[in-house]
């Protein structure tokens, strides 16, 4: 297990003791939630190097349950899902040489601590409104594609990068951990329902969501194994109608991970007040 691996399973940790605490000791305006979230997503990596790409948006979905301990501090399940993609040729200041292309969904489940930034109105145990931030710890899968000749090709067991091949490394885990950070406004429309709008950071710990972080491998030994991997990691001839021989090249960045983003709105409801 490497490091950063290990400080993402720390935080959790962390995120569930600090919950544990404030289930013992707070006395007051606390209550129970069941909502839902409706968005988009985007991402950042190698096959879009750009914040945010308006072709490249896809919706997103989730459910989450909230309990709030007090007016200042809430603790969140959730389970997001959604699609993230990027194509070389549409990506502003991408390899378009290249000419690679992926899409890949996510399935997300996490925990996550909301800090009260400012309350509004209502009354000291039930703020009318509020901003906050939030921070903690999810588990996500995710399964990267290639479309080649009108299908999509799962790209993770072809190893694109030579993984699996004697003198690489393993492939890579279709499992990762993820940090989602971000802020989030929320209003109490009634007493029974609340309607927010949210905007969170995904960190992770992979590369690997769009299937491109490191080096070409050997081309001639990828072949021999899968022609298939062998011509899913090397492109460009596709475009220019040349083929070099780009071993040991770069593909992509391994020292920047992967991150996407999800922004929305949510609808929640009041189960019980306690």
């Amino acid at each position: 297990m490497d490091e950063q691996t290990q400080s993402s399973i720390s935080l959790a940790k962390w995120v569930l003791l600090v919950g544990i605490i404030l289930v013992g000791t707070s006395s007051y305006g606390q209550s129970l939630e069941l909502g839902g979230f409706v968005g988009v997503s985007n991402y950042n990596g190698e096959l879009q190097d750009t914040r945010f790409d308006a072709q490249n948006a896809r919706p997103a979905y989730g459910i989450f349950s909230r309990i709030n301990f007090s007016k200042n501090v809430a603790l969140r399940t959730q389970y997001f899902t959604s699609e993230i993609t990027g194509t070389d040729h549409i990506s502003p200041g991408a390899q378009s040489n290249r000419n690679l292309n992926f899409r890949t969904s996510l399935q997300e489940f996490g925990v996550q601590l909301e800090l009260t930034l400012v309350a509004f109105g209502g009354t000291k145990k039930t703020p009318r409104a509020k901003s906050y931030i939030f921070g903690g710890v999810s588990g996500l899968y995710f399964n990267p594609q290639a479309q080649y000749n009108g299908d999509w090709v799962d790209l993770q067991p072809l190893g694109t990068e030579g993984q699996g091949m004697s003198g690489y490394d393993k492939k890579y885990s279709r499992y990762a951990i993820v940090c989602p950070l971000g802020m989030g406004f929320k209003v109490n429309v009634s007493k029974v329902a609340s309607l927010g709008l949210e905007l969170g950071i995904r960190k992770t710990y992979t590369d690997y969501l769009d299937d491109v972080s490191s080096f070409y491998p050997d081309l001639e030994q990828l072949k021999r194994i899968d022609p298939l991997a062998s011509t899913l990691s090397y492109r460009e001839p596709e475009v220019t109608g040349v083929y070099g021989n780009p071993t040991g090249l770069e593909r992509g960045n391994p020292a920047n991970k992967d991150i996407y983003f999800f922004a929305g709105v949510t609808v929640s409801f009041y189960l019980c007040r306690f």
